[in-house]
């Protein structure tokens, strides 16, 4: 079950594939980077091809795991924000770009707000 079909009580409507797949793809990116990237070395921009320019106001949630990750977790989890972030399909892969952008130019709760009063991302 996705992200926000678990908010749907509070207030989404339904969305577009897209949308919800793109914003579910964002929060499992930034939990990958939250878990696998040290915070002075995360970027605003995922790795990829259709990356633009940083922005001061993306969201970074502090690690939750003590004690560090081992070396195979780490490689394991690039690996995942790279699939994330290269993805061609039209729900997960462009709308995680989308998400991503509106996540970084306007910040996780306002996108999230966006989403739930319109059906769509800011532009």
């Amino acid at each position: 079950m996705s992200f926000v079909r678990l908010m749907a009580p509070s207030g989404y409507r339904n969305l577009s594939p897209e949308v919800e797949e793109g914003i579910c793809q964002v929060m499992s990116y930034l939990w990958l980077e939250s878990e696998i990237l040290p915070a002075s070395t995360r970027h605003a921009q995922p790795s990829t091809s259709y990356a633009s320019s940083s922005s001061s106001s993306s969201y970074r949630p502090p690690s939750s795991k003590k004690g560090g990750i081992s070396h195979t977790e780490k490689k394991l989890g690039e690996f995942f924000m790279h699939q994330i972030a290269n993805d061609t399909s039209t729900a997960y892969g462009d709308g995680f770009r989308t998400a991503y952008k509106a996540v970084n130019k306007y910040g996780l709760r306002q996108t999230l707000n966006h989403i739930r009063l319109t059906g769509g991302f800011p532009v």
